[in-house]
């Protein structure tokens, strides 16, 4: 038998061994200064291993990075997963939605940028099926909240799922962002905003208008032209601006 063969560790100890990496990496990410702090020197003095350990695990920094998103991506899908458990209500699921992945971003800002925050845009993240797959995984849990809220009846239809579930996390992406920004000083908070966001959300998506584009586009301009007269003390209805009327 050869000395890699005798080397080799079963799946499950190297898994684990990446996991304690992956968690201890996060530790040093969270609350030692970020990107800057983590190095493979730095895990290995913390876990009291070898300086070229971390390396049988992830090639490079890039790799671990990318991975340690993953990890993130994988946090808040569980913690909107545990939100919705025991509720059947559509509405209701999206509210807890909103609420678990609101108050997870705010609670771990750091975690939460490591998600979505542009870091390196290296070919290790193209690459990475890891996180590709947990990016779909987070964002599939509100899409499948929709789609089953559809095909009860209790959510409009006129969307499909997954372009709903985007606005969704549109919405909460900005909600998270205005709060850790400390934006909100206009007299809302989160706690009126998340359910209205809901609602809003949902009637939305059941007056949404299918024109054609090449419509819109000319109805828009129609509004620009009226707003223009209007700034400018104008009557845009006078014969002397006529309103263009769209085809």
């Amino acid at each position: 038998m050869s000395s890699m063969a005798r080397n080799r560790q079963p799946d499950d100890v190297r898994a684990k061994k990446r996991d304690d990496i992956l968690e201890a990496a996060m530790a040093v990410f969270e609350k030692h200064g970020g990107l800057e702090a983590l190095s493979f020197r730095r895990l290995a003095t913390e876990m009291e291993l070898s300086y070229s350990a971390p390396y049988r695990y992830f090639a490079s920094k890039d790799e671990l990075v990318n991975a340690l998103r993953a990890r993130a991506f994988r946090w808040i899908e569980q913690a909107m997963l545990t939100a919705i458990a025991g509720l059947d209500d559509p509405e209701a699921q999206l509210e807890a939605l909103a609420a678990a992945y609101i108050r997870s971003g705010i609670e771990r800002p750091d975690r939460y940028a490591l998600m979505f925050f542009k870091l390196d845009d290296t070919d290790v993240a193209r690459r990475s099926i890891e996180l590709k797959a947990a990016r779909r995984d987070a964002l599939d849990v509100c899409r499948r909240v929709i789609a089953a809220g559809q095909a009860s009846g209790h959510l409009p239809d006129r969307v499909d799922p997954l372009t709903a579930a985007h606005l969704f996390w549109i919405g909460a992406h900005g909600l998270v962002s205005l709060q850790v920004a400390g934006q909100f000083v206009m007299g809302r908070d989160l706690p009126a905003l998340v359910p209205t966001l809901i609602r809003c959300l949902r009637a939305g998506l059941e007056h949404f208008d299918e024109t054609p584009a090449s419509r819109r586009a000319t109805a828009s301009e129609e509004i620009c032209h009226v707003a223009t007269h209007v700034a400018a003390g104008d009557d845009p209805d006078s014969p002397a601006h006529p309103v263009r009327v769209p085809r």
